[in-house]
């Protein structure tokens, strides 16, 4: 297994599969060579590392969008009257 993302997993509290499934491993792992665990765990929930976007499926993929159980504003068309309805409950 790659101690990048067994150190992302223990750090974000998001499975291998999960962060694996971002599409974002190979990229974020070219970033964060050196990095502190405090970057290593912004990188992941928010998609910006040091002021920069670094992939454009970044922000679309932040691990904070998933642990809120909510779609990244402007991703996905939520679609009328959705607002009437609570968010769905992360699985987590």
């Amino acid at each position: 297994m790659d101690a990048f993302v067994e150190l992302s997993a223990e750090l974000t509290g998001f499975s291998v599969e999960e962060l694996r499934s971002t599409g974002l491993v190979e990229q974020y792992r070219a970033l964060a060579d050196g990095a502190s665990e405090a970057e290593v765990i912004q990188l992941w929930y928010t998609g910006v590392w040091r002021g920069a976007v670094p992939a454009e499926r970044a922000y679309a993929e932040g691990l904070a969008w998933k642990a809120l159980g909510v779609a990244p504003p402007g991703t996905a068309g939520p679609g009328f009257g959705s607002w009437e309805r609570r968010p769905r409950r992360s699985a987590r």
